[in-house]
């Protein structure tokens, strides 16, 4: 599996940037806060989704600690990837009580609303890349 292109409509510091990835991913060493963390979770959120926790571990939870810094009220965002010679497209809006998850095939043009993507033939795939990413990401 390979990732084409980010957007991020809302998450964390990102409101609207379209991020473009062309070969390997390098994000080399950057400054502290330059968002490498939150590309990171972005990432891991489009392919495994990110669950507010109850109680007093919302305070900290991921799902808090990434939501959108401007009070647009877009939670969201699409991931593109090309597994097994196809182009995907992952649409997932994490705001609460409006969960949604899409996959498009941008090669077919089919469409399927899925609740996740576990078991789907690039799932190993994307384990191997959540992997690698915090090394790429570190370097």
């Amino acid at each position: 599996m390979k990732i084409l292109s980010l957007h991020i409509d809302g998450f964390g510091k990102f409101h609207n940037r379209d991020i473009f990835l062309s070969g390997r991913l390098k994000c080399g060493l950057r400054k502290n806060e330059a968002g490498k963390s939150t590309l990171h979770t972005f990432i891991k959120g489009m392919l495994f989704g990110i669950e507010r926790q109850r109680g007093r571990a919302s305070k900290n939870d991921t799902y808090s600690k990434f939501q959108p810094w401007t009070q647009s009220g877009v939670y969201e965002g699409y991931l593109r990837v090309e597994c097994d010679g196809q182009i995907y497209r992952i649409e997932r809006r994490f705001q609460k009580g409006d969960k949604r998850l899409c996959v498009i095939n941008e090669t077919t043009g089919k469409k399927r609303k899925i609740t996740r993507l576990y078991g789907t033939s690039c799932a190993v795939a994307c384990l191997k890349l959540l992997m690698i990413i915090p090394l790429a990401l570190d370097s």
